[in-house]
């Protein structure tokens, strides 16, 4: 396994390394600056993005850990796509070197993934959200609190207000954890966040259901609003 066996660095080569060596994760995962409402990076000096002084999304706050970018894009790929969900160790290691990640898991009540529909998940054998959330948090995840009501379509390419009528009432919650979430701090994890349509819609179902707060958390955003 990459993160336990010397193997190739999968950015730049390097041997012996992890699946990401220590100097590539100095150079491509810095923490930076970023919105708390939306994750997005942020000027020099802002507090937050026009986009969420204007509309906020009903996330009480939301993480991420790196840009949607080089190297980040054609590694989330792999582990989302191409049958390599052991990715999700690397990244879940990566997030929890971030203090601020750490105390927002160890603060969140149920941490839950993003869940794919059911042709989806057969399609693809396994949900990347919920391989991430088990390495992020393996204690006690909760990985069916939210279920998706049938397939959305792909949304690459789709603007902000395309993708929010695509994912409206795209989520409920399972009626077996009601009690479970109801009047708790719930920390959603997806890989990827674009325009943040997808977890505003996990937090409205979570809200509507009696949540006290939602949270988001991705590995990766991308680097501009759409």
């Amino acid at each position: 396994m990459w993160t336990d066996l010397p193997s190739r660095c999968q950015v730049c080569g390097r041997w012996p390394a992890q699946a990401i060596c220590a100097p590539c994760q100095a150079r491509f995962a810095t923490p930076i600056q970023r919105c708390p409402s939306c994750a997005l990076r942020l000027a020099h000096g802002a507090s937050s993005c026009g986009h969420c002084l204007r509309q906020p999304l009903p996330l009480k706050h939301c993480w991420a850990i790196v840009d949607y970018a080089y190297p980040w894009h054609d590694l989330v790929q792999r582990f989302k796509f191409r049958q390599q969900p052991a990715w999700a160790l690397t990244l879940g290691r990566l997030a929890r070197q971030q203090p601020d990640i750490v105390s927002a898991l160890e603060n969140a009540d149920e941490v839950l993934p993003i869940p794919l529909s059911p042709a989806r998940l057969a399609e693809r054998g396994y949900n990347q959200a919920w391989e991430l959330v088990k390495a992020l948090r393996p204690r006690r995840p909760l990985s069916t609190g939210l279920m998706k009501l049938g397939d959305t379509p792909h949304q690459t390419g789709q603007g902000r207000h395309a993708r929010q009528q695509q994912m409206r009432d795209a989520f409920v919650v399972h009626p077996t954890h009601l009690p479970r979430l109801a009047g708790r701090h719930l920390l959603v994890v997806d890989d990827v966040m674009t325009t943040g349509a997808t977890l505003s819609a996990a937090a409205d179902a979570l809200l509507r259901a009696g949540a006290a707060s939602v949270s988001g958390l991705c590995f990766a955003r991308t680097p501009a609003d759409h």
